[in-house]
């Protein structure tokens, strides 16, 4: 298939991590025993319905007098090749995972859920249609908001000591949420339209 015909029958997929993840690369390049990249792969669907990366670029912003640095793999059969092609392939995942957890779930799903919690309980009746309809899928929103903060997105918690962003995990969390989150988008179909 020609890249027209890719192009045409809308199987090209483009996973974007290069702005978002480039203000931290050089932050987290300080700490030791870390290293981080902004990375964008192109994505291709295959006729059996699965993803297929087709190729990654990892970048580097220019630091200390160094010039940006930024290099295309793909796939490769030759020896150094194909594992230079496998670290890029889980450098990538550890970016989507990272965003999976810290936006899409942290963000997306517990941390703006809170402002409509407090107020149900605070303006709406134990009586109210609306609160006896929301309250079964709120019930232990806050419970758990409460124990991730204890355990999971504290400083040096869990989530700081294993994601690649290391201490500065929540504060992309926070750039997204200023970036990326709009209330106006969140509904249906809005939402839908926007994937």
């Amino acid at each position: 298939m020609t890249l027209d015909e890719a192009l045409e029958q809308k199987k090209l997929f483009l996973l974007d991590y290069h702005d978002l993840l480039l203000p931290y690369v050089n932050k987290v390049r300080e700490l030791e025993g870390t290293t981080l990249y902004g990375s964008r792969t192109l994505i291709f669907l295959t006729s059996k319905g699965t993803l297929r990366p087709l190729a990654i670029e990892l970048t580097r912003p220019p630091n200390n007098g160094k010039p940006q640095w930024k290099h295309v793999y793909t796939p490769c059969w030759d020896s150094t090749g194909a594992w230079l092609w496998k670290i890029a392939k889980a450098h990538v995942l550890a970016h989507d995972s990272g965003y999976h957890e810290l936006v899409s779930h942290w963000l997306r799903t517990h941390c703006v859920t809170e402002p409509y919690i407090i107020a149900t309980k605070r303006h709406l009746s134990k009586m109210h249609p609306v609160q006896r309809l929301l309250c079964p899928h709120l019930r232990y929103t806050m419970e758990i908001n409460s124990l991730a903060r204890l355990a999971l997105i504290n400083a040096g918690g869990i989530i700081e000591s294993s994601f690649s962003l290391a201490k500065y995990s929540m504060q992309l969390s926070s750039d997204a949420y200023a970036q990326q989150w709009r209330f106006d988008h969140e509904a249906l179909p809005d939402d839908l339209i926007s994937r």
